[in-house]
């Protein structure tokens, strides 16, 4: 019986610990887009919904239109993580995670691709310095934290499921950053000793829903849950979507 109630002890101060580590959360358990920023063209750009969900009862819903006026220079349905929400530092550790739902009828743009997932500069160089996309051939991994955009990865895409990512960044103007991307629990990407930010005072702001032109369909849905951000003293485990995740 002691054991038991040991085991039950320890299992609920990780889970604290995990809570406790968390600077952001956008899991839309609160039934409305009301946890971020948003950006979008119509009032249904941004919507909830009970089903696809990755965990809980709520996933938020992003539409874009082929007819959609531009908002901040781009066609974006989008959810917005800025410094007046959560402040990310310089040369401190992070941890973000979110769950993505791509839908089979959803069409990528020929001529460049979509950005589902992307790290914004507060203000200086060329954005994002950190993007997860979908083109043709489906993810594409790339940054912009130098004068030269680079492609971190490829990954087959698999529509018609949740893909989980967590990233674990430290953001820097100088060779002293790192990120490694883990997708569905598996790593992807592994930099260490290189530039993640351009110098400015605080480190990029995480944005996500879609931004691209719409062009070969009429509209593109995309789903989104599971939204966390921790700090240095987060994990893993306290940002992956669905909380049951194993790093592999």
């Amino acid at each position: 019986m002691k054991s038991h109630l040991l085991i039950l002890f320890l299992v609920t101060l990780n889970a604290a610990a995990q809570e406790g580590a968390l600077l952001r959360v956008a899991d839309f358990e609160t039934g409305d887009v009301s946890q971020l920023g948003t950006q979008r063209a119509q009032e249904d750009s941004l919507s909830i919904v009970t089903t696809p969900v990755r965990a809980g009862k709520h996933a938020a819903k992003t539409l874009l239109r082929a007819s959609d006026p531009e908002v901040n220079g781009g066609q974006r349905a989008e959810f917005s993580d800025g410094k007046k929400m959560t402040k990310v530092e310089m040369e401190k550790d992070y941890w973000y995670g979110l769950s993505i739902y791509v839908p089979q009828e959803f069409t990528a743009p020929k001529q460049s691709n979509a950005v589902l997932f992307q790290w914004h500069t507060q203000a200086g160089g060329p954005s994002p310095v950190l993007a997860i996309r979908v083109g043709a051939d489906g993810w594409i991994i790339t940054t912009n934290a130098t004068e030269k955009k680079r492609t971190l990865a490829r990954i087959p895409l698999v529509k018609e499921q949740w893909t989980d990512w967590v990233v674990h960044v430290r953001w820097s103007a100088e060779k002293k950053g790192f990120w490694t991307i883990w997708k569905d629990g598996v790593e992807v990407v592994k930099e260490r000793d290189i530039i993640t930010q351009y110098p400015e005072g605080l480190g990029p702001y995480a944005k996500f829903g879609q931004y691209h032109s719409v062009g070969e369909v009429p509209q593109n849905v995309v789903y989104f849950d599971e939204y966390r951000v921790a700090g240095p003293g987060g994990s893993f485990e306290a940002v992956s979507p669905g909380r049951s995740v194993e790093k592999k």
